[in-house]
Formats: structure tokens, sequence, C-alpha cells
């Protein structure tokens, strides 16, 4: 009788085992995904993230050089983002934080790269067919669409960027992309 009880017992657990198993083996490729999914978006935008841009930048760049091909970077800054937080909280800040993600998402084409490299700054990238692209005036629509969803906060978007065909170095691409940015936002703040 108690040879049974463990017999019992064994196949019970045996069984309990197999079937969280079984359990594993069916969701392994979802759990993997998720996980990837987590590994390179931005938990608050859904964008691809920084660490995610930089390594792809780098087979994106040795891919427009072995193809002789150009690749753009824009470098996006929000001008008076800092007040939002200030005035109307993080909360309000991370919605407006989300809503203008959408929009600069929205204004490029769905194969384009588009991350947030860091707290209001989003970045790019452009490959190939890229010629008949006018950088400044889906900027400009990108403002018009920041400037109504968001009217009550004043704030609006600074933009530089830069070419493969100027550098193939990654860290001097985004130098080169900021800097113009930064020249931007200072040629708006002459302006007002």
């Amino acid at each position: 009788m108690r040879e049974e009880v463990k017999i019992r017992l064994l196949q019970n657990i045996l069984r309990e085992v197999t079937n969280k198993y079984d359990y594993f083996i069916l969701h392994q490729e979802e759990i993997l995904k998720e996980t990837f999914e987590k590994a390179i978006r931005d938990p608050l935008t859904g964008l691809y993230n920084r660490s995610f841009l930089m390594e792809r930048l780098q087979s994106l760049i040795s891919k427009a050089k072995r193809k002789e091909t150009e690749l753009k970077l824009v470098f996006l800054d929000l001008n008076n983002f800092k007040q939002v937080n200030d005035i109307y909280g993080h909360e309000e800040g991370d919605k407006v934080l989300k809503g203008v993600a959408n929009i600069i998402k929205n204004s490029f084409r769905e194969y384009d790269l588009v991350a947030r490299y860091g707290g209001d700054e989003f970045v790019v990238v452009l490959e190939e067919n890229n010629d008949d692209i006018n950088i400044s005036q889906i900027v400009e629509r990108i403002n018009k669409n920041i400037k109504k969803l968001f009217e009550k906060y004043k704030i609006s978007v600074s933009f530089g960027y830069a070419s493969s065909n100027e550098t193939l170095d990654i860290e001097e691409l985004i130098a080169l992309a900021d800097g113009r940015m930064y020249q931007n936002k200072n040629k708006m703040k002459e302006k007002m």
C-alpha cells in the first residue's frame, strides 16, 4: 500500500513538472519576443531606446558604406519641455512625451528608425532613398502637430541632421546633428 502511494505521488509530481515544461516550451517564443522588445524599447514612448539605436546605427552605417548609399541622422529636441514638468508635473510631462513620440514616428516612413535618445531628445535614422525627403518640411509639420495637440504648453521641436557622406563615425555623426540642432535652437530663440 505504501508503495502505491509513493508511485502516485511521484506520478503527480512528474505530471506537474511535465505540464510546466510543456507550458514553457509552448510560450518560449512569446517570452523571448517579449523580453527582446523590453530590451530594445523605451518603456515610456514605445520607441526604440538609445542602446538599440547605437547598435543598429553601426550596422546601418556599414550597410550604407558597403552599398555606397547615404544615411541621414536627424536629431530632435523639444523646446520649453522643462516648463511642462515644472508647472504641470511629471505625469503630464510623460503624456506629452508619448504624444510627441507618436507625432515624430508617424511623420517618417514606417521603416525609418525612430528612437528616444534620452529625456526630451529623439533621433531618426533615414537610410536609402532619402534624396527626395525634405527634413525641414517634415519637422515643420511635426511642429504644427505638436503646437496643435499641446497648444497650452507652448512647446516646439528643434532639429539638426548629418549625413553618412560627412562621416562614418557614429559619435561624430551624432555630434554633427546635435550641434546643428543647437544652432537651429539658438536661431529660434533669436527670432523670439
